[in-house]
Formats: C-alpha cells, structure tokens, sequence
C-alpha cells in the first residue's frame, strides 16, 4: 500500500494545536539548524533592529560565491549566489534590499572579472541576466525614487566593465539604457 505524501496541510493542523512555548520551541530548534535558517529568521523579525545589517548574511554567500578570495581552491558558483538572493526575497520581501542584493551580485562579478581578466561566457551571461533582471523590477516598480537611488550605483558599475570581453559591458550599457528611457536622467539626477 502506498503512503501519501506529507503536506503543508497536515503540517498545519499539528502546528495549529501547539501553545506559543511549544511553536517557539520549534522556531528556536529551526533558527539553530542552519546559518541559512538564522538568516531567514534575521531579516523577516529583526530589519528595523538598530546596528544590525540584514543584508550582510546575503552579501556574505553572494561574495563568496561569485568573487571567492583564493579561485584557484575554490570554483565560481553562480547558482548560489542567485540562491542567496532568492532566499532574502522569501523571508523578507522589501524591493529596495532585494534591488540591492541583486547590484551586489553584479558588483561582486565585476570585482572579479577586473581581478582576474576575462571569465567564462556562462559567467557574463549569469552577471548580464543579473544586471538585467535587476533593471526591469526597477522599470516594472515604476518607482522613481528608488531608481533614482540606484542609478549612479548602475552607471558605476557599467563604467568598471565597459572594456569587459564577451560583449559584456555593452550588454550592461544596453541595459541600462533601457531604464534611462524610463527614467530620463538630466544632470546626473532622474527627471
């Protein structure tokens, strides 16, 4: 006879019929389990805590990832960069940090790319799509101010990798351009 699966329904139902000591309980056996878990639990319940950077769990995966200290021990590994910021996104939510994890992200692999000369296409492709996807939450937000924010950050960034092999730069320069139709910049200022 075969078993049926577990799901978050029937979860729910054992959950629901525990007291707040019990279910905190389970959150605190949760929060120790992984560093990943204690970032979740960091930027859902503690982002308005004075002197404490949410985002730093997240910009610490995704430079480890993307710009390792020492490469020739350690790979490049795209995918758990992007992981960390789909993670933040889950357990938080706010546009302007996932915005921000994203040109880390994209900032990370140019710091790279300047150290180490011409990378693979797989990696330009990762930053470009990054860059990319980053620029059109910004056109689909349809929010000023934060592009605005951002945008000296962006063009900082395209002007690092203008030179980048792979067409990367103007990939970037492409890109942003994209939102610079959007949101005219006159002056260095969004209009």
């Amino acid at each position: 006879m075969k078993q049926k699966k577990k799901t978050w329904k029937d979860l729910k139902a054992v959950l629901l019929e525990m007291d707040t000591t019990q279910l905190c309980g389970v959150l605190q056996d949760l929060y120790k389990f992984s560093s990943e878990n204690k970032a979740f639990f960091h930027s859902r319940f503690l982002v308005d805590q004075r002197n404490y950077d949410h985002l730093m769990p997240y910009k610490a995966r995704i430079r480890n990832a993307i710009c390792p200290k020492e490469p020739w021990k350690y790979e490049v590994q795209l995918s758990i960069g992007r992981k960390a910021i789909s993670e933040f996104k889950k357990a938080n939510g706010n546009l302007r940090d996932t915005v921000s994890l994203m040109l880390y992200y994209v900032s990370c692999g140019n710091d790279f790319t300047l150290e180490f000369s011409d990378i693979d296409e797989r990696f330009y492709d990762s930053m470009g799509s990054m860059f990319a996807r980053l620029v059109n939450t910004l056109i689909k937000h349809k929010d000023r101010a934060l592009a605005a924010e951002f945008m000296p950050q962006l063009e900082r960034e395209v002007k690092r990798v203008a030179w980048t092999g792979w067409g990367y730069g103007d990939e970037l320069a492409a890109s942003l351009s994209d939102l610079q139709k959007v949101f005219p910049v006159y002056c260095g200022k969004v209009i």
